[in-house]
């Protein structure tokens, strides 16, 4: 609306000097008609004369200057050739060009003062404009700040009861156990069994914590990923040596399928950390005497890591609920875990700029596709 303003204040003042100038030349041509009558008549009048003394003269200048008077002044003026002689015509030009100076003169001041004005005020808009835009980005700024403050408390109050929650079924396990294994009430076959039971949540409480405080230095940012040039067959390696006697106890086969080594650009640590829990949940679901098959492939900016298992595989509604934190979805019931691996997997593999998915195999089993920034 400003910018339309200021067009419409240029085009009055262009059409005021237009019209200022038009009027200036009509008065200077009309004034030009005038003197010209005025010289003429006069010459007729002095002609009439036979004494052309200084009160005849002025009596004469006095005498109202008609049109008649006029063209009897310039047919004498044609008749003995008085207009070469008198030089009336260039004193008028001189005149005409003076005062054309000085409207131009004039009309330079009051433009450069308009567009001075116009200058002050175009340059005070764009400050206006930069403070306004500047108040509303800070405006968002907080705006955002605020709304993460409030999720990240809503975040750290949510984490809260799910720790609690998590950690009484394990704990009144854990407790009831330890009573029956301590009491003398029941046989010591029993108390046995319920010894290692107890021994099981209390492995079970460990994991749980363990992933809890992984999670908690990766989302509080006191563990910076530093990505450096790895060697992909190395890293799958060290990451399947984690897991291979598990794997052995199982009668699992674990294959790996690797065309030619290539390099990535990830944190050594975590991405193991990464990779062993898909690589563990592979084991740990598959049936016995089964083959987790690990292939990787490279794309052209990334390295895709397949892994492949025999398990029941994950249903389709709970294939995006299986990264949330203590998630465990319905084909956990036959197998131990804490809901923070594939939570911890996604956000490691995340912060490197790779992605985390699953599909379904047929007829069984679940393929976690990783991709890792190659360089």
């Amino acid at each position: 609306m400003d910018q339309r303003r200021s067009k419409k204040i240029v085009l009055i003042y262009v059409l005021i000097s237009v019209a200022c100038f038009a009027l200036f030349i009509t008065q200077n041509f009309k004034m030009y008609s005038e003197i010209e009558q005025d010289r003429q008549a006069t010459l007729a009048l002095l002609v009439k004369e036979e004494k052309f003394s200084e009160a005849a003269l002025i009596k004469t200048f006095k005498v109202n200057k008609t049109s008649d008077l006029a063209n009897e002044g310039a047919s004498l003026e044609a008749k003995y050739n008085l207009i070469d002689k008198m030089d009336h015509p260039r004193l008028l030009r001189t005149l005409l060009i003076r005062n054309l100076q000085i409207f131009t003169l004039c009309w330079l001041l009051i433009s450069l003062l308009f567009f001075w004005q116009m200058k002050e005020k175009i340059k005070l808009q764009k400050s206006l404009e930069k403070e306004t835009k500047e108040y509303h980005e800070s405006s968002i700024q907080n705006e955002l700040l605020l709304q993460r403050s409030q999720r990240e408390e809503g975040n750290l109050k949510s984490s809260i009861t799910d720790i609690t929650h998590q950690l009484k079924t394990p704990v009144a396990s854990l407790k009831l156990s330890l009573d029956i294994a301590l009491s003398d009430q029941y046989e010591e076959q029993e108390r046995r069994n319920f010894a290692d039971q107890a021994e099981v949540q209390i492995n079970k409480l460990n994991l749980m914590l363990d992933g809890l405080a992984k999670i908690s230095q990766l989302e509080t940012d006191l563990i910076q990923l530093k990505p450096q040039k790895l060697s992909l067959q190395q890293l799958i390696n060290e990451a399947v040596n984690g897991v291979i006697m598990k794997a052995v106890e199982k009668d699992i086969e674990l294959e790996v399928e690797l065309s030619e080594d290539t390099f990535v650009m990830v944190d050594k640590k975590w991405t193991l950390e990464a990779l062993g829990n898909v690589l563990e949940n592979a084991v740990k679901y598959s049936p016995k005497q089964t083959t987790v098959i690990l292939r990787a492939s490279s794309l052209v900016t990334y390295v895709l890591v397949e892994i492949k298992d025999e398990g029941p595989g994950i249903p389709t509604d709970e294939q995006n609920k299986i990264y949330q934190r203590f998630y465990r979805g319905s084909s956990s019931t036959t197998a131990e875990g804490s809901g923070v691996g594939l939570y911890l997997t996604r956000k490691i593999i995340e912060e490197q700029g790779g992605t985390v998915m699953v599909k379904q195999r047929h007829p069984r089993g679940s393929n976690f596709q990783l991709t890792l920034p190659a360089t």
